[in-house]
């Protein structure tokens, strides 16, 4: 099966009332099964087609995670035509500069929120002249002469799809080229505009059964959709494995409503980026320390029996009696109890992807009873180089190359990789996809290194070392992930590039700030905060990672900011990086305070 609309086909024909996407409306959970998912395809395909939609032409989606999405990415891939979704905290600009590059000519959009997102509240900004056609999911019309209900679309592509002489599913299907360039994923970028890399469906489809094997990953598991589907993790999980191992995909209905609808649904696969990982910790964590009693204690104790029978486990080590035989209390009375609230009663295969998840944050799951493997790639790779192994101690790393991918770290510490799973090139950009792909040769960005084991830890980006002004190199990322094992600490942001030494700006967990701005008297000077005891708390953990660093590395100077970082802000990308340059521009005074200028 060639693509994903092979298989979603097969699918559709082996087991037609399976089902597919499962979405909330009013209140309650609709489903929609693999062969109503398949004929959406269809349907949308031909309406398209009928408005004169060519195999020349790109649609755009902005929305929220929803069935209508994934359908009509769909649709568009078996006209020919190219797909590319927008992330739904893009900015205006953005969003402008997407539609313009990859020469839109379709939109669809959730609903009026959305759509004025690109137009204004007002309607005071242009809609690119290219934009032919508006579809709107919530199917209201009234934002533009140019909308379609999504329902009404349907209604017609089905009315076409019973007329004489219209093309059938089989027709679409024998004209797509696997190997083409099928959806553009626009990468978000730390820096400058967004490009938009573009891959095939044979990309799509190998890197779906590269994970389904080295995972293991059965078939018909439940997965929940919340990060976004133009993203390439997203993409990967829900489109490639989601249909090639025919899940059940249930789709968040806001991000806000992640943590009660994942209690809800209680999914047996779940992909999550590092940062939300931590922020579930960090949520039991605070809720242990605001208890008291025997209900602390207990809490406290059960999460020492599991972190030493996992501890036992990855260092190939049998667990002693006693805590075997404690562990099935705690797991009782305690850690089931946590894995179910966090709704991860019922998981099989944890994953974490878009960066490297911290060690402590892999170890702490595991005393939960929990192992979250960890899959290493970007964009161009379409999601996939790297991969942990099921069993086997990987924490702090990124595991190992999988079968069917070539790796290599070149001298400079970047790894490279080749095969079936790197990109076609960027969309209208000869020169930086030349740049990127030599020899066949996907030039990452990332630099790596190899442990004694063979697995690969990930050291940062190569655009991010530091240099200072004595001409000491310093990864960042490594010294910024040890800092934030501290539980009061929740990001870090090394600066000091042609400076005399390293500061760093951190701002603090959101249980932890709620809780001191509860308390009188806490000094805070407009984004900094002053409060004398926080300052030394913060220290102490710095200082007890600077006895381990070399002089160059260590962190002179501090501060304590107010508040995190934020995607609405600009500050972080929408898959939870941190915009360096934004972050130094924004922060200018303060960290020019460090160095007493």
């Amino acid at each position: 099966m060639p693509t994903v609309l092979h298989r979603l086909v097969q699918w559709a024909e082996a087991t037609p009332n399976e089902p597919a996407q499962i979405y909330k409306f009013k209140g309650n959970w609709k489903t929609i099964s693999a062969q109503e998912f398949r004929d959406r395809v269809y349907y949308l395909a031909l309406f398209l087609e009928s408005r004169g939609v060519g195999r020349t032409e790109a649609g755009a989606i902005l929305s929220y995670n929803c069935p209508q999405w994934v359908q009509m990415d769909l649709a568009l891939l078996l006209l020919g035509a190219k797909s590319t979704g927008l992330y739904p905290n893009s900015t205006t600009k953005d969003i402008h500069y997407i539609l313009n590059h990859a020469e839109a000519t379709v939109l669809s959009v959730q609903n009026k929120d959305y759509f004025q997102k690109i137009v204004g509240e007002k309607g005071e900004i242009a809609l690119p002249d290219r934009i032919k056609l508006i579809i709107t999911f919530d199917g209201d019309t009234s934002i533009s002469s140019k909308a379609v209900a999504f329902e009404a679309v349907l209604a017609e592509g089905r009315r076409l799809a019973s007329a004489k002489g219209s093309a059938s599913l089989n027709h679409y299907l024998a004209k797509v080229n696997p190997t083409a360039g099928a959806f553009m994923i626009y990468t978000s970028g730390t820096t400058g505009n967004p490009k938009g890399a573009l891959l095939s469906h044979d990309n799509l489809v190998y890197t779906a059964d590269l994970v389904s094997r080295y995972w293991k990953l059965p078939m018909g598991g439940v997965a929940f959709s919340f990060l976004p589907l133009s993203h390439i993790a997203e993409k990967l999980q829900n489109v490639g494995v989601g249909i090639s191992r025919r899940c059940t995909v249930y789709y968040c209905t806001k991000f806000e409503n992640v943590s009660t609808e994942l209690a809800e649904i209680q999914p047996t696969l779940l992909l999550c980026v590092p940062r939300l990982w931590e922020k579930m910790m960090e949520g039991v964590l605070n809720k242990i320390r605001n208890s008291k009693g025997m209900k602390k204690r207990m809490a406290l104790w059960a999460l020492a029996v599991g972190a030493r029978v996992a501890d036992a486990k990855y260092s190939g080590q049998s667990p002693n009696p006693l805590d075997r035989l404690q562990l099935q209390i705690a797991d009782r009375l305690v850690l089931s109890k946590v894995r179910k609230a966090l709704g991860l009663g019922r998981a099989e295969v944890l994953a974490s992807g878009a960066a490297a998840l911290a060690a402590h944050i892999s170890k702490w799951f595991r005393s939960i009873g929990l192992e979250i493997l960890e899959d290493f790639g970007q964009t161009e790779s379409t999601g996939v180089i790297c991969m942990t192994e099921p069993g086997v101690e990987s924490a702090g790393t990124v595991g190992k190359p999988i079968p069917g991918v070539e790796f290599k770290i070149a001298e400079d510490g970047e790894i490279l990789t080749r095969g079936r799973h790197v990109f076609v090139g960027y969309f209208k950009e000869e020169a930086a996809t030349a740049e990127t792909l030599v020899g066949g040769w996907l030039h990452t960005g990332d630099l790596g290194e190899l442990n004694e084991r063979g697995l690969v830890r990930i050291k940062g980006r190569k655009k991010e070392i530091l240099k200072t002004s004595g001409g000491k190199m310093v990864a960042p990322l490594p010294i910024e992930e040890r800092l934030k094992a501290a539980e009061l600490i929740s990001q870090v942001c090394l600066v000091g590039d042609g400076r005399k030494y390293l500061s760093a700006l951190i701002t603090l967990s959101d249980s932890f700030l709620a809780e001191l701005q509860k308390e009188k008297g806490l000094s805070v000077d407009g984004l900094v905060i002053k409060e004398p005891a926080i300052l030394a708390e913060v220290k102490k953990y710095i200082d007890e990672l600077n006895r381990s660093l070399a002089s160059f590395e260590q962190i002179k100077r501090f501060t304590v900011l107010s508040r995190e970082f934020s995607i609405a802000d600009g500050e972080m990308t929408p898959t939870l990086k941190m915009k360096r340059n934004i972050i130094e521009s924004r922060f200018q005074d303060v960290i020019d305070r460090m160095y007493g200028v």
